[in-house]
């Protein structure tokens, strides 16, 4: 999706908000409350995941940069604004699917 005339890099975020919206909720699996798992949850949560350990990685990598006496080690900062509303946005999208869907994040974690 273009948003402002620029390309999304997280094209599969935004579909999602838009299939995410088209979902039922789901419902209790029987008496013992027991509960499939979201398929789409684990998904986006996995996504939230991933966008977190970038934005970690850019801090690691600007850190070693620093340490190392880079003069250039500023260059990291664009970078982690992108990759902070990367996060920012995988984590909103995974927050309303929760809300819109009906699932938990106990859903969405293998306790296996």
């Amino acid at each position: 999706m273009k948003e402002h005339g620029v390309q999304s890099a997280w094209p599969e975020v935004e579909q999602t908000q838009v299939d995410t919206m088209r979902q039922e909720p789901q419902k209790n699996a029987g008496p013992n409350h027991s509960f499939r798992v979201c398929m789409e949850g684990k998904r986006l949560l996995d996504l939230f995941g991933a966008a977190v350990q970038e934005v970690v990685l850019l801090h690691e990598h600007q850190f070693l940069a620093v340490v190392a006496g880079d003069a250039n080690a500023h260059r990291f900062d664009i970078l982690i604004h992108d990759a902070n509303e990367k996060k920012q946005n995988a984590k909103y999208v995974y927050l309303r699917h929760l809300e819109e869907h009906g699932c938990s994040l106990d859903n969405e974690i293998d306790h296996s």
